[in-house]
Protein backbone atom coordinates (compact mmCIF):
# COMPACT_ATOMS: atom_id res chain seq x y z
CA UNK A 1 0.00 0.00 0.00
CA UNK A 2 1.34 3.70 -0.66
CA UNK A 3 2.73 6.00 2.20
CA UNK A 4 0.01 8.05 0.74
CA UNK A 5 -3.24 6.02 1.26
CA UNK A 6 -1.59 4.99 4.86
CA UNK A 7 -2.23 8.34 5.21
CA UNK A 8 -4.86 8.84 4.17
CA UNK A 9 -6.73 6.17 5.84
CA UNK A 10 -4.92 7.33 9.11
CA UNK A 11 -7.12 10.78 8.62
CA UNK A 12 -10.28 9.23 7.49
CA UNK A 13 -10.74 7.66 11.00
CA UNK A 14 -10.88 11.17 13.15
CA UNK A 15 -12.61 13.37 10.07
CA UNK A 16 -14.00 12.97 6.78
CA UNK A 17 -13.16 16.09 5.24
CA UNK A 18 -14.20 17.59 1.73
CA UNK A 19 -11.15 16.84 -0.05
CA UNK A 20 -7.66 15.42 1.16
CA UNK A 21 -4.33 17.73 0.21
CA UNK A 22 -1.42 15.45 -0.92
CA UNK A 23 -0.75 13.78 2.43
CA UNK A 24 2.66 11.77 3.02
CA UNK A 25 3.14 9.12 5.71
CA UNK A 26 7.21 8.93 6.43
CA UNK A 27 9.67 8.16 9.16
CA UNK A 28 12.80 5.79 10.79
CA UNK A 29 12.30 2.72 12.52
CA UNK A 30 16.04 2.58 14.15
CA UNK A 31 16.76 0.16 16.62
CA UNK A 32 19.03 -2.38 17.99
CA UNK A 33 20.45 -3.96 21.60
CA UNK A 34 23.54 -2.06 22.99
CA UNK A 35 25.75 -2.88 25.92
CA UNK A 36 27.01 0.76 27.57
CA UNK A 37 29.67 0.80 30.27
CA UNK A 38 30.91 3.16 33.22
CA UNK A 39 33.83 2.62 34.94
CA UNK A 40 34.79 3.48 38.37
CA UNK A 41 34.88 7.56 38.94
CA UNK A 42 37.68 9.53 40.74
CA UNK A 43 38.55 10.12 44.24
CA UNK A 44 40.61 12.78 46.03
CA UNK A 45 40.36 15.47 43.53
CA UNK A 46 38.57 18.63 43.63
CA UNK A 47 38.16 22.06 41.73
CA UNK A 48 36.33 25.33 41.89
CA UNK A 49 33.06 23.54 39.75
CA UNK A 50 31.07 22.10 42.86
CA UNK A 51 29.11 20.00 39.32
CA UNK A 52 25.99 17.97 39.85
CA UNK A 53 26.78 14.37 39.97
CA UNK A 54 28.87 12.10 42.62
CA UNK A 55 32.99 10.89 42.65
CA UNK A 56 34.19 7.36 43.47
CA UNK A 57 31.13 5.76 42.18
CA UNK A 58 31.55 1.93 41.15
CA UNK A 59 31.31 0.90 37.72
CA UNK A 60 28.63 -0.19 36.29
CA UNK A 61 27.31 -2.15 33.10
CA UNK A 62 23.93 -1.83 31.41
CA UNK A 63 22.45 -3.46 28.14
CA UNK A 64 18.92 -2.67 26.44
CA UNK A 65 17.60 -1.68 23.40
CA UNK A 66 17.96 1.43 21.86
CA UNK A 67 15.55 3.15 19.77
CA UNK A 68 18.03 5.50 18.37
CA UNK A 69 15.34 8.73 17.79
CA UNK A 70 12.58 5.83 15.76
CA UNK A 71 10.04 8.98 14.67
CA UNK A 72 6.70 8.91 12.59
CA UNK A 73 6.01 11.65 10.29
CA UNK A 74 2.89 13.19 8.48
CA UNK A 75 3.60 15.33 6.04
CA UNK A 76 2.32 17.47 3.53
CA UNK A 77 3.59 19.97 0.72
CA UNK A 78 0.35 22.40 -0.61
CA UNK A 79 0.94 24.23 -4.27
CA UNK A 80 -1.08 28.17 -3.62
CA UNK A 81 -0.19 29.06 -7.03
CA UNK A 82 2.51 31.80 -7.92
CA UNK A 83 6.06 30.13 -6.64
CA UNK A 84 4.44 29.62 -3.10
CA UNK A 85 3.74 26.60 -1.11
CA UNK A 86 2.35 25.49 2.06
CA UNK A 87 4.36 23.27 4.20
CA UNK A 88 3.31 21.33 7.06
CA UNK A 89 4.66 18.31 9.25
CA UNK A 90 3.46 16.09 12.24
CA UNK A 91 6.23 14.31 14.02
CA UNK A 92 6.59 11.86 16.83
CA UNK A 93 9.08 9.87 18.50
CA UNK A 94 8.27 6.16 18.16
CA UNK A 95 9.17 4.61 21.39
CA UNK A 96 10.53 0.50 21.37
CA UNK A 97 10.12 0.46 25.60
CA UNK A 98 6.78 0.37 27.20
CA UNK A 99 8.36 2.65 29.89
CA UNK A 100 8.64 5.83 26.87
CA UNK A 101 5.38 7.79 25.90
CA UNK A 102 5.15 9.38 21.96
CA UNK A 103 5.97 12.56 22.29
CA UNK A 104 6.23 15.55 19.78
CA UNK A 105 9.40 16.16 17.91
CA UNK A 106 9.89 18.57 14.84
CA UNK A 107 6.18 19.59 13.99
CA UNK A 108 5.95 22.76 11.91
CA UNK A 109 3.63 24.99 9.51
CA UNK A 110 4.50 27.32 7.32
CA UNK A 111 5.00 29.23 3.75
CA UNK A 112 7.76 28.38 1.17
CA UNK A 113 8.56 31.09 -1.96
CA UNK A 114 10.74 29.35 -4.72
CA UNK A 115 13.10 32.18 -4.41
CA UNK A 116 13.27 33.36 -1.09
CA UNK A 117 13.01 30.42 0.84
CA UNK A 118 10.49 29.80 3.68
CA UNK A 119 9.38 31.05 7.12
CA UNK A 120 7.49 28.14 9.60
CA UNK A 121 6.39 28.13 13.12
CA UNK A 122 6.18 25.19 15.87
CA UNK A 123 8.84 22.58 17.16
CA UNK A 124 12.40 22.48 15.15
CA UNK A 125 15.56 21.00 15.05
CA UNK A 126 17.67 24.70 15.09
CA UNK A 127 20.81 25.19 12.74
CA UNK A 128 23.12 24.92 15.11
CA UNK A 129 22.06 21.54 15.73
CA UNK A 130 21.57 20.59 12.40
CA UNK A 131 24.99 21.71 11.08
CA UNK A 132 26.22 18.97 13.52
CA UNK A 133 24.41 15.96 12.41
CA UNK A 134 24.21 17.11 8.82
CA UNK A 135 28.03 16.58 8.65
CA UNK A 136 28.06 13.49 11.65
CA UNK A 137 29.96 10.51 9.70
CA UNK A 138 27.79 8.31 12.72
CA UNK A 139 24.21 8.20 11.11
CA UNK A 140 23.64 12.02 11.97
CA UNK A 141 23.84 11.05 15.42
CA UNK A 142 20.97 8.89 15.74
CA UNK A 143 22.56 6.42 18.63
CA UNK A 144 25.44 6.07 20.76
CA UNK A 145 28.91 7.41 18.79
CA UNK A 146 27.46 10.80 17.29
CA UNK A 147 29.00 14.02 18.07
CA UNK A 148 25.65 15.07 20.34
CA UNK A 149 27.50 13.46 23.25
CA UNK A 150 30.20 16.17 23.35
CA UNK A 151 29.56 18.81 21.36
CA UNK A 152 26.86 21.25 21.96
CA UNK A 153 27.28 19.98 26.05
CA UNK A 154 29.81 21.07 28.63
CA UNK A 155 29.43 17.79 30.04
CA UNK A 156 28.36 16.91 33.59
CA UNK A 157 26.23 13.72 32.75
CA UNK A 158 24.03 16.28 29.90
CA UNK A 159 23.20 14.81 26.79
CA UNK A 160 20.63 16.82 24.92
CA UNK A 161 19.05 17.50 27.78
CA UNK A 162 15.95 19.27 26.93
CA UNK A 163 14.28 16.71 24.06
CA UNK A 164 10.82 18.43 23.92
CA UNK A 165 12.93 21.80 23.89
CA UNK A 166 11.15 23.82 26.73
CA UNK A 167 12.49 26.59 27.95
CA UNK A 168 10.21 26.74 30.84
CA UNK A 169 11.58 23.75 32.47
CA UNK A 170 15.00 25.34 33.21
CA UNK A 171 14.30 28.31 34.61
CA UNK A 172 15.69 28.42 38.64
CA UNK A 173 12.00 30.32 39.27
CA UNK A 174 10.60 27.17 38.38
CA UNK A 175 12.94 25.21 40.48
CA UNK A 176 14.97 23.04 37.57
CA UNK A 177 18.57 22.80 38.06
CA UNK A 178 18.89 24.59 34.37
CA UNK A 179 19.78 23.57 30.81
CA UNK A 180 23.11 23.65 29.49
CA UNK A 181 23.15 21.65 25.96
CA UNK A 182 23.04 23.70 23.13
CA UNK A 183 22.84 20.59 20.89
CA UNK A 184 18.75 20.59 21.38
CA UNK A 185 15.27 21.21 19.63
CA UNK A 186 13.11 23.88 20.28
CA UNK A 187 9.31 24.79 20.88
CA UNK A 188 7.26 27.27 20.52
CA UNK A 189 9.89 28.64 17.64
CA UNK A 190 9.47 31.02 14.25
CA UNK A 191 12.06 30.36 11.61
CA UNK A 192 13.37 31.23 8.60
CA UNK A 193 16.00 29.02 6.03
CA UNK A 194 17.27 30.44 2.35
CA UNK A 195 17.34 28.60 -0.83
CA UNK A 196 20.48 27.96 -1.99
CA UNK A 197 22.22 30.88 -3.69
CA UNK A 198 24.87 29.22 -5.57
CA UNK A 199 25.74 27.05 -2.89
CA UNK A 200 25.08 29.38 0.13
CA UNK A 201 22.47 28.88 2.62
CA UNK A 202 21.32 30.58 5.50
CA UNK A 203 18.83 30.72 8.84
CA UNK A 204 17.57 32.43 12.13
CA UNK A 205 15.21 31.48 14.24
CA UNK A 206 13.81 32.79 17.84
CA UNK A 207 11.74 31.27 20.54
CA UNK A 208 8.69 33.18 21.72
CA UNK A 209 8.11 34.82 25.28
CA UNK A 210 6.17 32.01 26.11
CA UNK A 211 7.90 30.97 29.85
CA UNK A 212 8.42 34.50 30.83
CA UNK A 213 7.62 34.59 34.34
CA UNK A 214 6.94 37.76 37.07
CA UNK A 215 9.37 36.37 39.86
CA UNK A 216 6.41 34.35 41.67
CA UNK A 217 8.09 31.28 41.50
CA UNK A 218 10.43 29.38 44.38
CA UNK A 219 13.28 32.12 43.44
CA UNK A 220 11.05 35.01 43.23
CA UNK A 221 13.29 36.42 40.25
CA UNK A 222 11.56 37.28 36.96
CA UNK A 223 12.39 35.42 34.20
CA UNK A 224 12.38 35.52 30.15
CA UNK A 225 13.84 32.11 29.14
CA UNK A 226 14.67 32.80 25.29
CA UNK A 227 16.74 30.98 22.57
CA UNK A 228 17.65 32.29 19.43
CA UNK A 229 20.14 32.13 16.78
CA UNK A 230 21.33 32.19 13.40
CA UNK A 231 23.53 30.59 10.75
CA UNK A 232 25.26 30.10 7.25
CA UNK A 233 26.59 27.46 5.24
CA UNK A 234 28.37 26.78 2.03
CA UNK A 235 28.36 23.77 0.14
CA UNK A 236 30.34 24.23 -2.94
CA UNK A 237 27.98 23.15 -6.14
CA UNK A 238 31.25 22.31 -8.29
CA UNK A 239 34.31 22.53 -5.30
CA UNK A 240 34.11 19.71 -3.37
CA UNK A 241 34.29 22.10 -0.39
CA UNK A 242 32.24 23.23 2.82
CA UNK A 243 32.09 25.56 5.51
CA UNK A 244 29.64 26.99 7.93
CA UNK A 245 29.26 28.86 11.15
CA UNK A 246 26.66 28.65 13.75
CA UNK A 247 25.71 30.85 17.01
CA UNK A 248 23.21 30.34 19.64
CA UNK A 249 22.44 32.77 22.43
CA UNK A 250 20.44 30.81 25.65
CA UNK A 251 18.55 33.49 28.00
CA UNK A 252 17.70 33.28 31.68
CA UNK A 253 18.03 29.14 30.79
CA UNK A 254 20.21 29.01 33.92
CA UNK A 255 23.34 26.68 32.09
CA UNK A 256 25.47 27.59 34.73
CA UNK A 257 23.60 25.88 37.28
CA UNK A 258 24.00 22.79 35.69
CA UNK A 259 27.36 22.94 35.75
CA UNK A 260 28.46 24.20 39.02
CA UNK A 261 24.88 23.33 41.23
CA UNK A 262 25.64 26.73 42.79
CA UNK A 263 23.95 29.24 40.33
CA UNK A 264 20.40 28.96 41.11
CA UNK A 265 21.00 32.47 42.74
CA UNK A 266 21.34 34.35 39.89
CA UNK A 267 19.19 37.24 38.63
CA UNK A 268 19.64 36.50 35.17
CA UNK A 269 21.70 34.48 33.29
CA UNK A 270 23.23 34.09 29.71
CA UNK A 271 24.94 31.59 27.67
CA UNK A 272 25.95 31.33 23.96
CA UNK A 273 27.13 28.68 21.85
CA UNK A 274 29.40 29.02 18.72
CA UNK A 275 30.75 26.76 16.18
CA UNK A 276 32.93 27.22 12.71
CA UNK A 277 33.53 23.96 10.57
CA UNK A 278 34.68 23.03 7.34
CA UNK A 279 34.87 19.66 4.94
CA UNK A 280 36.32 18.51 1.91
CA UNK A 281 35.02 15.31 -0.28
CA UNK A 282 38.10 13.45 -1.65
CA UNK A 283 36.19 10.65 -4.18
CA UNK A 284 33.87 8.56 -1.80
CA UNK A 285 35.72 10.10 1.51
CA UNK A 286 34.62 13.47 3.03
CA UNK A 287 36.39 15.05 6.04
CA UNK A 288 35.79 16.90 8.00
CA UNK A 289 36.98 19.79 10.92
CA UNK A 290 34.88 21.68 13.83
CA UNK A 291 35.95 23.82 16.80
CA UNK A 292 33.06 25.25 19.14
CA UNK A 293 33.14 27.30 22.45
CA UNK A 294 30.57 27.57 24.97
CA UNK A 295 30.30 30.12 27.48
CA UNK A 296 28.23 30.27 30.64
CA UNK A 297 27.56 33.60 32.66
CA UNK A 298 25.50 34.44 35.15
CA UNK A 299 24.54 38.13 36.83
CA UNK A 300 23.85 38.60 40.38
CA UNK A 301 26.37 36.17 42.63
CA UNK A 302 28.37 37.37 45.01
CA UNK A 303 31.62 35.96 47.39
CA UNK A 304 33.73 33.12 45.79
CA UNK A 305 30.65 32.12 43.83
CA UNK A 306 31.32 30.69 40.05
CA UNK A 307 29.81 33.52 38.08
CA UNK A 308 31.44 32.40 34.51
CA UNK A 309 32.42 28.95 32.72
CA UNK A 310 34.17 28.54 29.25
CA UNK A 311 34.35 25.03 27.26
CA UNK A 312 36.34 24.98 24.27
CA UNK A 313 36.40 21.57 22.07
CA UNK A 314 37.28 20.69 18.54
CA UNK A 315 36.74 17.48 16.41
CA UNK A 316 37.77 15.93 13.49
CA UNK A 317 35.59 13.07 11.26
CA UNK A 318 35.52 10.78 8.07
CA UNK A 319 32.69 9.01 6.35
CA UNK A 320 33.76 6.68 3.32
CA UNK A 321 30.88 5.01 1.13
CA UNK A 322 32.15 1.99 -0.07
CA UNK A 323 30.55 -0.57 -2.43
CA UNK A 324 28.51 -2.47 0.66
CA UNK A 325 27.68 1.11 2.58
CA UNK A 326 29.68 3.30 3.98
CA UNK A 327 32.04 3.83 7.02
CA UNK A 328 32.59 6.46 9.40
CA UNK A 329 34.91 7.15 12.31
CA UNK A 330 35.44 10.59 14.49
CA UNK A 331 37.36 12.15 17.34
CA UNK A 332 36.72 15.24 19.90
CA UNK A 333 38.79 16.81 22.18
CA UNK A 334 36.79 18.68 24.74
CA UNK A 335 39.26 20.70 26.62
CA UNK A 336 39.09 21.65 30.22
CA UNK A 337 36.98 24.60 31.44
CA UNK A 338 38.38 27.86 32.17
CA UNK A 339 36.27 29.85 35.26
CA UNK A 340 36.16 33.25 36.99
CA UNK A 341 34.21 34.05 40.29
CA UNK A 342 32.36 36.67 41.56
CA UNK A 343 34.62 38.03 43.66
CA UNK A 344 37.60 38.25 41.24
CA UNK A 345 39.78 35.13 42.80
CA UNK A 346 41.41 32.86 40.48
CA UNK A 347 39.22 30.44 39.84
CA UNK A 348 40.49 26.49 39.08
CA UNK A 349 38.56 24.19 36.76
CA UNK A 350 41.00 21.64 35.99
CA UNK A 351 40.31 18.08 35.07
CA UNK A 352 37.11 18.55 33.26
CA UNK A 353 37.78 17.66 29.87
CA UNK A 354 38.06 14.89 27.73
CA UNK A 355 38.13 12.21 24.39
CA UNK A 356 35.68 10.63 22.50
CA UNK A 357 36.60 8.32 19.77
CA UNK A 358 33.74 6.34 17.72
CA UNK A 359 33.26 4.54 14.74
CA UNK A 360 30.41 2.57 13.32
CA UNK A 361 30.03 0.18 9.74
CA UNK A 362 26.81 0.68 7.68
CA UNK A 363 25.63 -1.94 5.49
CA UNK A 364 23.11 -1.47 2.72
CA UNK A 365 20.68 -4.01 2.43
CA UNK A 366 18.76 -2.16 0.51
CA UNK A 367 17.52 1.37 -0.76
CA UNK A 368 15.31 1.55 2.69
CA UNK A 369 17.30 -0.36 4.88
CA UNK A 370 20.48 -0.56 6.56
CA UNK A 371 22.28 -3.25 9.58
CA UNK A 372 24.69 -1.42 11.35
CA UNK A 373 27.44 -1.63 13.99
CA UNK A 374 28.79 1.60 16.41
CA UNK A 375 30.88 1.58 18.92
CA UNK A 376 32.55 4.30 20.95
CA UNK A 377 34.85 4.99 24.12
CA UNK A 378 35.08 8.58 25.89
CA UNK A 379 38.34 9.32 28.05
CA UNK A 380 36.64 11.63 31.13
CA UNK A 381 39.09 13.89 33.33
CA UNK A 382 38.46 13.08 36.95
CA UNK A 383 35.72 15.94 37.33
CA UNK A 384 34.09 15.55 34.02
CA UNK A 385 31.27 13.12 33.14
CA UNK A 386 30.08 13.01 29.08
CA UNK A 387 27.67 10.40 28.45
CA UNK A 388 26.16 8.64 25.60
CA UNK A 389 24.16 9.82 22.97
CA UNK A 390 20.57 7.79 21.89
CA UNK A 391 21.15 6.20 25.11
CA UNK A 392 19.23 7.40 27.70
CA UNK A 393 15.29 7.82 28.95
CA UNK A 394 14.16 10.26 25.80
CA UNK A 395 15.35 8.00 23.47
CA UNK A 396 14.37 4.46 25.06
CA UNK A 397 17.51 3.26 25.36
CA UNK A 398 20.15 2.47 27.85
CA UNK A 399 21.58 5.27 30.24
CA UNK A 400 24.06 5.56 32.34
CA UNK A 401 24.11 7.63 35.82
CA UNK A 402 26.60 10.69 36.05
CA UNK A 403 29.94 9.27 37.46
CA UNK A 404 32.33 11.98 37.53
CA UNK A 405 35.60 10.71 36.23
CA UNK A 406 34.38 7.32 34.50
CA UNK A 407 35.32 6.27 31.54
CA UNK A 408 32.64 5.89 29.35
CA UNK A 409 31.74 2.88 26.74
CA UNK A 410 29.05 1.62 24.33
CA UNK A 411 28.56 -0.59 21.92
CA UNK A 412 25.36 -1.31 19.54
CA UNK A 413 23.97 -3.57 16.81
CA UNK A 414 20.68 -2.73 14.60
CA UNK A 415 18.75 -2.05 11.52
CA UNK A 416 17.22 0.85 10.23
CA UNK A 417 14.24 0.81 8.18
CA UNK A 418 13.41 4.21 6.72
CA UNK A 419 9.53 4.97 4.84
Amino acid sequence: MKKTLIALAVGATFVAPAAYADVTLSGSINAGPAVAKSGDGSTNQSNNISATGATAQQGLTRTGINANYSNITIGSMEDLGGGLKLDFAYQITAPMNGNNNVQNRNSHIGLVGDSWGGIWWGTNENLYERYYYSVDPLDGAAGMGGNLQVLGSPGYGSVFDAPNGNPAGCTNSKGSVGCADFYRRTENTLWYDSPSWGGFTFGAYTTLAYAKTNGTGSAGTPTNPQIYGLGGKYVGPTLPIQAWIAYEHHKDLYGLNAITNTAAAATSTSDKGLQIGGGYTLGDIFFYVNFEELKYDADGLGGTTVNEYKRNAWSVGVKWNIATGYVGAQFIDALSGKCTLADGASCNADQTGAKMLSAGYYHTLSKQTQAYVMGTYTKNDDLQFYGLAGAGSASGGVGLPTNLGAHVSGLTVGLKHSF
